[in-house]
């Protein structure tokens, strides 16, 4: 069960890179939080290639969620420091897709970020929020967090993954 939870989330990253690399993204409004289009899903070999050398996050959060709210500061300095080696992706899975976006506005977050609705939480067997799923420069599976994580460990976990 656990390679196929595995298998799901890689899938579903793959998606999201590919989707973040096509698409043009502002920094407020509705136009920063964006519904998850139904695509094909693209090769995996052309994702690692777009990426290589870069530690990737994706966080799923919820803008009425404490710990998700707490965490987003350290995501965005994390981000800006990093760029060149750490991708991050957002998805937001709040019921209403305004209240995601304003919260996207109001943190100004300067990464993507996508909405989706509870099915793919299901889907992806994400149970609480935030969880946080980190993978290698060289697109495989770091590890899957349940809770928040602070700037000092993300640090640690770019700087050790990127040596």
């Amino acid at each position: 069960r656990g390679v196929v939870v595995v298998k799901k989330v890689v899938i579903f990253l793959i998606f999201l890179i590919m989707f973040t690399a096509c698409s043009n993204n502002k920094k407020e409004g509705l136009d920063n939080i964006q519904i998850l289009p139904k695509m094909d899903i693209p090769k995996y070999e052309e994702v690692k290639a777009q990426h290589r050398g870069k530690v990737i996050l994706v966080n799923f959060f919820a803008s009425w969620c404490p710990p998700c709210k707490d965490e987003i500061p350290d995501f965005i300095k994390v981000y800006n420091k990093h760029s060149d080696r750490f991708v991050i992706i957002g998805v937001s899975i709040d019921d209403d897709i305004k209240k995601g976006s304003e919260f996207v506005a109001k943190e100004q977050i300067p990464y993507p970020v996508y909405h989706a609705d509870r099915a793919l939480e299901a889907k992806m067997n994400v149970s609480k929020i935030p969880t946080n799923i980190l993978y290698k420069p060289d697109g495989s599976l770091f590890n899957f967090y349940i809770g928040p994580l602070s700037e000092d460990f993300l640090e640690s976990v770019i700087e050790t993954l990127t040596k």
